[in-house]
């Protein structure tokens, strides 16, 4: 009995060394595979965390763009309504300076028609010939300033009428 004994105790130590070694092997074989899936999630999550880091670097990028382009637009933007509000200070310069010349040319009509009549008035009136060369001489005078406002003015529209067409033309900016 006492052998027995120490062969059921031999062949439960056995069988327990067994058990050890069967459960020894199984958790390696656990282990190996829980390592590489772990080495695989690991380099998953490296090259997620490079795509991240680059994704980010790139919309970086794309904001600071962005930012620039809204500073760019509010200064053209400011620019525009500048170059706008000169544009309509010029136009309304150009039609004053329109209405000016118009007047001047009735003026000078009415001057012209007046010398008319007055050389006319001449021929049937000579013997106020010395009156009438003195009014005249004035009116000539008159004339003489008034194509020199229109020589002026004229010159003036023309330095309008380049900024015009400064302004007209496309920038490069």
């Amino acid at each position: 009995m006492k052998r027995d004994v120490s062969f059921s105790l031999l062949g439960l130590i056995m069988l327990l060394c067994l058990g050890i070694a069967a459960a020894s092997v199984y958790y390696q074989y656990t282990y190996t595979d829980l390592q590489s899936k772990y080495e695989v999630s690991n380099d998953t999550l490296q090259k997620t965390m490079m795509d991240y880091q680059e994704k980010e670097m790139f919309l970086d990028a794309a904001l600071q763009n962005l930012s620039l382009s809204e500073e760019r637009e509010d200064v053209l933007g400011g620019k525009y309504q500048e170059v706008e509000t000169e544009k309509v200070g010029l136009q309304t310069d150009l039609a004053e300076a329109n209405e000016a010349i118009k007047s001047l040319n009735r003026q000078k009509e009415n001057l012209e028609r007046d010398v008319d009549n007055l050389k006319d008035d001449k021929s049937k009136l000579e013997f106020k010939n010395v009156q009438l060369e003195d009014k005249i001489n004035g009116l000539e005078d008159k004339i003489e300033d008034l194509e020199d406002n229109i020589d002026d003015l004229n010159d003036k529209i023309k330095d309008l009428e380049n900024q015009i067409e400064i302004l007209k033309a496309p920038t490069t900016e």
